[in-house]
């Protein structure tokens, strides 16, 4: 069955029913009535709707089969759950080129048997990777898991272990790098 998230988008983005409404030439109501599911939701309504609030047309849709899942509640610091009104949780990959590495061993925050999905990054965009948790290549074709940090000599990077057990490696020429962008741990019930 699909949902939408179109209140929750819209609210996101601070907007307005009636805002809304306007850039898509129809009513506030016809809008609530979409939100709500009291009026069917055509594909021109999510096409439309997706270019008014400037998003892509699949970013409006729940799809729980394909692993967006609703959110219940949010729980706070004594444990406590309060409902929510609106929200997803989407294990669909949000990236553009993931990468998933599997975690052998405890090191840092990460635990053994953990997948994380890196977003591939392109020779020119390891700038961006700066300050993150990274899949990295070296200039050699040696590949390792760690923090990128700048060096200290023009267009050279240092290597921050993640672990205990790692190195430290100064001043590398870094030729690829991804950064962590999902954490993925499953407990066993």
């Amino acid at each position: 069955m699909v949902h939408s998230r179109i209140r929750e988008i819209r609210r996101q983005k601070g907007l307005t029913l009636q805002q809304v409404a306007g850039r898509c030439g129809t009513t506030a109501q016809t809008i609530g009535r979409l939100e709500t599911g009291m009026r069917t939701l055509s594909l021109n309504w999510v096409n439309r709707i997706a270019k008014a609030l400037v998003v892509e047309s699949s970013m409006l849709l729940i799809l729980p089969e394909y692993g967006d899942i609703e959110i219940l509640g949010e729980v706070g610091r004594m444990g406590s759950v309060s409902p929510i009104n609106f929200g997803t949780v989407s294990l669909r990959l949000m990236g553009t080129k993931p990468i998933a590495l599997k975690i052998k061993a405890n090191m840092g925050e990460y635990r053994q048997g953990d997948s994380v999905i890196c977003e591939g990054q392109s020779a020119q965009a390891v700038e961006k990777a700066v300050g993150h948790d990274c899949l990295i290549e070296l200039e050699g074709g040696e590949r390792c898991f760690a923090k990128l940090v700048n060096g200290s000599r023009k267009n050279t990077y240092t290597l921050f272990p993640i672990g205990k057990a790692g190195t430290l490696a100064k001043d590398c020429k870094v030729i690829f790098a991804a950064p962590v962008v999902t954490l993925v741990r499953t407990f066993e019930v």
